[in-house]
């Protein structure tokens, strides 16, 4: 029998068009085994002094992720930092990030960091040998990865995350 994938887009813009506003677009992704998400968010700065910051955590635990961010500077003044960082927790899943930042005009400022791989070993031998066990240790990075500062976040989204930490760190 032929495989299924679930595709998943998401792709949400903000056109931050009044003089000195302000924007910050978060997500937080797992993908599953079988899934398929392509997601992020765009800004764009069409005027002055505008701020910006988009921030993405995503794992993979056997799904296919594409993780992009894209930040268009078309009024000076403007700043913006796109932060993207994923982890690759199982062999069967696979992480992509695009970063694009795009100037048009010469007094803006635009940054991004963007990494993608697994959890270090030396972090997990590092909290091992202050007592916890691995599982402990992984599920303390993870938990520690996927903390973005989101208030309100909604009280689905906190038991799958909580559920995903069990289930990686105990390799289920």
């Amino acid at each position: 029998m032929p495989e299924t994938r679930a595709l998943r887009t998401d792709y949400p813009t903000v056109r931050l068009e009044g003089k000195g506003a302000v924007t910050r677009l978060n997500t937080i992704a797992i993908a599953h085994p079988g899934s398929e998400l392509d997601l992020g968010s765009r800004a764009v700065f069409n005027a002055p002094g505008t701020r910006a910051e988009l921030i993405s955590r995503t794992i993979t635990i056997g799904g296919r992720l594409v993780a992009r961010g894209e930040m268009i500077g078309n009024a000076k003044g403007a700043k913006g930092h796109l932060e993207c960082k994923g982890l690759v927790l199982t062999d069967k899943g696979s992480q992509l990030a695009i970063p694009i930042l795009e100037a048009n005009v010469d007094d803006i400022e635009l940054t991004h960091e963007a990494a993608v791989g697994k959890i270090a070993k030396d972090q997990v031998e590092y909290l091992m040998a202050r007592g916890l066990t691995e599982e402990e240790a992984v599920g303390m990075i993870i938990r520690g990865f996927l903390d973005v500062g989101i208030r309100g976040i909604p009280e689905e989204l906190k038991e799958e995350i909580e559920n995903t930490i069990t289930q990686t760190a105990f390799g289920t």
